[in-house]
C-alpha cells in the first residue's frame, strides 16, 4: 500500500469515527430539516431505493426518459452550493485530499469516490457504493469543475457496487448557474427539535455509510429536487396517466401541473407499496400521521385536519413543506390507506399556509378558499 493511500485511509477512518449525520441535519417543530453548512436549505431524508422507484415513476407517467435531466439537476445544485458558499479547495487540486466534499458525501450518503487514473487527455474517477447513479455523476463532475476551474465532457460505465467517471476537458462555455426563485421560509423564531425519533433508529458501518432502521437514506436538497422539475418540464408533452384527473393544483400551467401529478402519484405508488398501517379514530390522528411519515424526514407538517362531511373528506392546514407534490402524494396515500378507497385530492394557498382537500374520487367538490379563510 501507497504511503499516500495509508494517509488517504487514515483520513477517512478519522472522519467515520466523529461522524454524526444529526450535527447537520436540524429537524425544526415545523416539519423541516434544514441544512446547518448550506445556508439552511431545506432537505428531504429518503430511503434511497424509494426515491429511484419515484424517479422511475415519474418517467413511466410522463413517459419520457429523465435520467440526463436529474444529472444536470445534481451538477447545478452542487455547483451553486460550492460557489454561494464560497468552499476552499485544496492547494494541490487533489480531489482525494478535498476533505470538505468528501464530508458532504458522507452526510448526505452518497457513497464514496477517489481517482482512479489520469493521464494528460482524462480523468478517471471511480464512486463505489453509489445511493444514486444519476445524483452522484451530477454531484462528482461539478465538484471537479470548481476544484479546476474547467469545464468537463463525461461518459461512464457502471456496475451494481461502483461506477467509473471519466472525464474530458472541454472548450465549452457555461456560465454558472442562477439562484432559483424557491419560496425560503423564516426559521429564525422557529423551534428546533435536537433529539428527533429519527436519529434513534440510525446505524453507521464502518464504511461510514448510515442507515435508518435498515435502510439507507439519501438526503435531497429542495435546491436539486427544483432544478430536475425545472429541467424536465421543457421536454414534456401531452400524455394522459392514470390517476392524472385526481390531482388539482389550483391554478398551475398544464405542464407544470402534469409533473407535479406524476410526482405526486408516483410518491403516492411507493407508500402504498410500503404496506404502512393508517389508523384514523378522530381528527387529531392525523397530526400523528403526518409527524411520522412528513415531519421525521423533511417533508412538512400538519397544522390542523379538519373533517367536512360524512363522507371522509379532510382539509389539512400544511405549512413549510419540501415540494407540495411529496407530501401530497403521501397525504393522499395515507387517506387511501385509512379509508380504502380512491380519492382526489385539491391544493390551494393562502399567504403562507398551503390547504389540501382530500375526499372519494367519486364525491369530490373543488376546494372553496372561503371555506377556510
Amino acid at each position: 500500500m501507497s504511503w499516500f493511500l495509508k494517509i488517504f485511509k487514515k483520513n477517512k477512518s478519522n472522519l467515520i469515527k466523529d461522524f454524526n449525520p444529526s450535527n447537520r441535519w436540524m429537524h425544526y417543530s415545523k416539519g423541516a430539516i434544514l441544512d446547518k453548512e448550506d445556508k439552511s436549505q431545506m432537505v428531504w431524508i429518503v430511503d434511497s431505493n424509494w426515491f429511484e422507484k419515484w424517479f422511475f415513476g415519474i418517467e413511466e407517467r410522463l413517459g419520457l426518459i429523465l435520467g440526463k435531466m436529474l444529472i444536470q439537476a445534481s451538477s447545478e445544485s452542487t455547483e451553486y452550493s460550492l460557489n454561494t458558499n464560497k468552499i476552499l479547495t485544496p492547494k494541490n487540486k487533489d480531489i482525494n485530499s478535498w476533505k470538505k466534499i468528501h464530508e458532504d458525501w458522507m452526510y448526505k450518503n452518497l457513497g464514496t469516490f477517489s481517482l482512479y487514473s489520469q493521464n494528460s487527455n482524462q480523468i478517471n474517477l471511480i464512486i463505489n457504493n453509489y445511493a444514486n447513479l444519476h445524483i452522484c455523476i451530477g454531484s462528482l463532475s461539478s465538484a471537479l469543475e470548481y476544484l479546476n476551474d474547467i469545464r468537463y465532457k463525461f461518459h461512464w460505465s457502471d456496475s451494481e457496487t461502483n461506477i467509473i467517471l471519466t472525464l474530458e476537458s472541454s472548450i465549452d462555455i457555461f456560465p454558472p448557474p442562477n439562484s432559483l426563485n424557491i419560496t425560503n421560509n423564516d426559521f429564525s423564531q422557529v423551534k428546533k427539535v435536537p433529539n428527533s425519533d429519527l436519529w434513534e433508529m440510525l446505524t453507521i458501518n464502518e464504511e461510514g455509510t448510515w442507515f435508518i432502521q435498515n435502510s439507507r437514506p439519501i438526503v435531497i436538497s429542495n435546491d436539486l429536487f427544483y432544478r430536475f422539475e425545472e429541467k424536465s418540464l421543457p421536454f414534456l408533452k401531452n400524455k394522459h396517466f392514470e390517476r392524472l384527473s385526481d390531482y388539482d393544483w389550483e391554478d398551475l400551467d398544464m405542464h407544470r401541473s402534469n409533473w407535479w401529478t406524476a410526482s405526486a402519484d408516483s410518491a403516492r405508488n411507493q407508500f402504498i407499496d410500503s404496506s404502512h398501517h393508517i389508523m384514523i379514530r378522530e381528527d387529531d390522528d392525523w397530526k400523528k400521521v403526518g409527524n411520522k411519515h412528513l415531519k421525521r424526514y423533511g417533508l412538512g407538517g400538519i397544522i390542523d385536519a379538519e373533517s367536512l362531511d360524512n363522507f371522509e373528506a379532510i382539509l389539512f392546514t400544511i405549512e413549510s413543506f419540501f415540494h407540495p407534490s411529496i407530501i401530497c402524494g403521501i397525504l393522499l396515500a395515507c387517506w387511501e390507506r385509512a379509508y380504502g378507497k380512491k380519492g382526489k385530492l385539491f391544493l390551494t394557498s393562502e399567504e403562507a399556509v398551503f390547504f389540501v382537500k382530500i375526499s372519494s374520487a367519486h364525491d369530490s367538490q373543488p376546494l372553496n378558499i372561503n371555506r377556510v379563510s
